[in-house]
């Protein structure tokens, strides 16, 4: 009898669900098409005279990162901000390119 009063309740509520008319769920959004070859990101790398692995990283032929391995030390990374095809460069116009260093990674 204990377990025909647990049923019960479990029947009737199952019947009033299936009940319910379902509502009509929407179209998902349509998934973009991959980026042509054209506009695909593309990385060149080449080693510098001083030993240094260069990685070139551009998008429709705009460089926007560079990434330096010297030979002994650690890599860093120079960047364009703005998008204007350039490397940043101080605030002030001088010679001096900001560096980006990996201080930490987690795994």
């Amino acid at each position: 009898m204990n377990a025909l009063t647990l049923m019960i309740p479990l029947l009737l509520a199952a019947a009033t669900q299936s009940a319910t008319p379902s509502k009509d769920v929407p179209i998902p959004a349509k998934i973009p098409s991959p980026p042509s070859e054209e506009t695909a990101p593309t990385v060149r790398i080449h080693t510098g005279d001083n030993g240094d692995v260069v990685e070139e990283y551009r998008q429709a032929g705009q460089i926007y990162m560079v990434r330096v391995t010297p030979p002994h030390g650690k890599p860093y990374t120079l960047r364009d901000s703005n998008g204007d095809g350039k490397l940043d460069k101080a605030d002030n116009n001088g010679d001096v390119s900001p560096v980006y260093w990996t201080v930490y990674e987690w795994n």
